[in-house]
């Protein structure tokens, strides 16, 4: 099995290799919507895997720099190109410059891998990185959907079928997949309410200006939704 929150070839395989160019699109759309240039221009992509956010985005006139520590995706992701700067690095080690960024983005839910001390420490990171008035857009899942979505059930994708089976314990969602060829792998979030999150941010010096859900401003989030868009702002100071 591969350790928690590591993702596999596999995983790249199976859940990262089949999203389409619109689904990308969709959410680059959203990010230009809630940080527009110019005023955001310079982007930080946490985790980007293999770029396709910031591809998109640096398409649209963003200056992006990604930030992977899977070094066979960022490989693939500097290979392809697109206009990027790519750096090989785990976020709970990477300093940007103080303030060099007007945006960073953490998204499909790789916020909330970690304890929570851990997690609150690498928000206070991604604050300390984007300058006065920038913002921070967590795409996270969404704690009231999954409080009725667990169990087990079988993912028909197009490299071939996967089991699923989720829980929530203790507010963190864990997920085990079990491959065709019997290899399994777990991941597990810590989940976050809109008042959690606005209690974490606050602490360490960021606002939460919107909770959105379907990667549209103006949809407000439901029991139905899986995930949940927070948009953050730093404090002036």
């Amino acid at each position: 099995m591969a350790r928690s929150n590591s993702y596999s070839r596999q995983w790249f395989e199976f859940f990262h290799d089949s999203i389409g160019e619109e689904r990308t699109s969709r959410e680059a759309e959203f990010i230009c919507q809630v940080a527009p240039l110019p005023g955001f221009r310079r982007l930080l992509d946490v985790c980007c895997g293999n770029g396709r956010h910031a591809r998109a985005l640096s398409a649209r006139g963003y200056s992006v720099t990604g930030i992977e520590r899977d070094a066979v995706a960022i490989t693939k992701a500097r290979g392809l190109g697109g206009g990027p700067e790519y750096i090989e690095a785990d976020v709970r080690d990477y300093e940007a410059t103080k303030a060099e960024f007007d945006l960073a983005i953490v998204m499909s839910q790789s916020f909330g891998y970690f304890d929570a001390g851990t997690n609150r420490e690498l928000l206070r990171r991604l604050a300390a990185n984007v300058r006065s008035g920038g913002r921070i857009i967590l795409d996270v899942w969404n704690p009231e959907f999954f409080t009725s979505h667990v169990g087990e059930r079988v993912l028909d994708m197009p490299a071939g079928k996967v089991r699923e089976h989720k829980r929530v314990n203790d507010g963190r969602l864990i997920v085990r997949l079990t491959y065709p060829d019997g290899n399994e792998e777990s991941f597990d979030w810590q989940l976050f309410t809109p008042t959690e999150m606005e209690s974490l941010a606050g602490s360490v010096g960021l606002s939460l200006e919107k909770t959105c859900a379907n990667f549209n401003p103006a949809t407000i989030p439901t029991a139905g939704d899986a995930r949940l868009q927070f948009v953050l702002e730093r404090r002036s100071r």
